[in-house]
């Protein structure tokens, strides 16, 4: 019998994704960002995340190749933590905690070709839906995590 998992769900566009709820700091509206010059077109900028601390904040639309965000200061920001760093993820909406059997999660899906996948983790099929589970530690490559540090100390 697998264990319980708890997995904070959210969406972008009309997929649903998850995130191990240990791997995340905080869930937050939107902030006013601050666009650096000369970034990856999936970086937004960086956040004054509660005037306490700067993150940079990725669009995981962006990111993920799914069509904008229509109206930016509706989406929500969720701060995970990346090996030592905190970084901010725009989303369209936070939905739920939910407790996931882990033998409810299946392996991800082998995709052929240049398609890099291997931040996704496994696929939960629920009664009403299938969630896409995000590996927090790759969702970004070496060199993306390098230029995001970066960013942040020439800021």
């Amino acid at each position: 019998m697998g264990t319980d998992l708890k997995i904070v769900t959210f969406n972008l566009g009309k997929e649903k994704f998850g995130l191990d709820i240990m791997k995340i700091d905080a869930v937050a509206e939107y902030e006013e960002v601050t666009e650096i010059p000369d970034v990856a077109d999936y970086l937004e900028g960086v956040i004054d995340f509660r005037k306490k601390e700067v993150l940079p904040l990725v669009n995981l639309r962006k990111k993920f190749k799914i069509q904008d965000f229509s109206d930016k200061t509706k989406c929500k920001v969720i701060v995970i933590k990346m090996e030592s760093r905190k970084i901010g993820m725009m989303v369209d909406d936070v939905k739920e905690v939910k407790s996931i059997n882990s033998e409810l999660i299946e392996e991800k899906p082998e995709v052929g070709g240049m398609h890099r996948v291997n931040f996704i983790s496994g696929i939960a099929r629920l009664e009403d839906e299938m969630l896409i589970i995000l590996d927090v530690d790759k969702l970004l490559t070496t060199e993306e995590k390098l230029s995001l540090e970066q960013v942040v100390n020439n800021v």
